[in-house]
């Protein structure tokens, strides 16, 4: 196993947006308090789980977003967005699988590698736009994305799925989880999808029916679509408590959050809000396979 960071061999195509590299760094903290394992995304609740152990819901989400993959020991796959590489390092663990993570931030890259190396992981952190991954054609049997590939450009995320699909191999899979659009919002609900999108420094979440679009001019076949809404909120509600214990500590502490740590509270709020509005917004597993 390579124990270094990667460097990229090749001139970087893509370059990542700052205010993304701006958000997570200024956020590192606070998602250090909603995980302190590293996880960056919501869980997923399935009995005999118990409603308050968060780090069993957001370990519980990894596991059911890769069991569609169907990955065997000795698998090479990619984790799209992995921010400090949790999620590679607990299927690199589990799967006996080799990763391929991809993030655009420096401290994330850092940490990652260094606790990949500590456990004797086969996880290689890259500091690479996902859109642009520099790995050969064809060689990986799987991928997956983990609220991630909302951070692509468009509402069908095109250039993120026309990446997956040169890389993975013919029958390679491809699973993600992510807060989907299923009908145009207008009005104060449009305003709060944008809040959302810019406190969390994404250019536009994902829509239903044009991501599907786009895997299918990707090369994708056998798309299929899963409603997990109901598997998230519990683990979404967390947040609630947390933040309210968030405000709660500056109060007594004097500390005052800069405007990006604001924006990002401010975006889990709302963003909780929109979990409500099931004709508007919807998280969604979604699968595929390359032709």
């Amino acid at each position: 196993m390579n124990t270094e960071t990667l460097i990229p061999e090749r001139e970087v195509q893509v370059q990542p947006d700052p205010r993304v590299i701006d958000h997570f760094h200024a956020s590192a903290a606070l998602y250090k308090v909603w995980s302190k394992e590293g996880h960056l995304h919501f869980g997923h609740w399935s009995w005999p789980t118990a409603p308050w152990d968060r780090k069993a819901m957001l370990e519980g989400m990894v596991h059911r977003v890769v069991h569609e993959l169907g990955t065997q020991p000795g698998d090479q796959l990619a984790d799209l967005g992995c921010g400090y590489g949790s999620s590679a390092r607990l299927v690199a663990k589990a799967y006996g699988t080799r990763v391929d993570a991809f993030t655009v931030v420096p401290e994330q890259v850092k940490e990652g590698q260094a606790k990949a190396v500590a456990e004797a992981l086969d996880v290689r952190m890259h500091l690479r736009d996902f859109r642009d991954t520099d790995l050969k054609d064809a060689t990986l049997d799987g991928a997956y994305a983990i609220e991630s590939l909302c951070y692509g450009k468009g509402h069908g995320k095109g250039d993120v799925l026309r990446e997956v699909a040169r890389i993975l191999k013919p029958s390679g899979r491809l699973a993600l989880v992510d807060g989907f659009i299923v009908r145009p919002p207008t009005g104060m609900r449009r305003r709060a999808v944008r809040t959302v999108e810019q406190g969390w420094a994404v250019p536009c979440f994902p829509r239903q029916r044009a991501f599907t679009r786009e895997l299918e001019r990707a090369g994708f076949t056998d798309i299929k679509v899963t409603d997990l809404s109901y598997r998230v909120a519990l683990c979404a509600l967390h947040g609630l408590p947390l933040m309210a214990w968030t405000q709660l500590q500056n109060l007594f502490t004097g500390k005052r959050l800069d405007p990006l740590e604001k924006a990002h509270l401010k975006s889990c709020l709302y963003g909780i809000a929109l979990g409500t509005q099931r004709d508007l917004f919807r998280y969604l597993l979604v699968t595929a396979t390359k032709a």
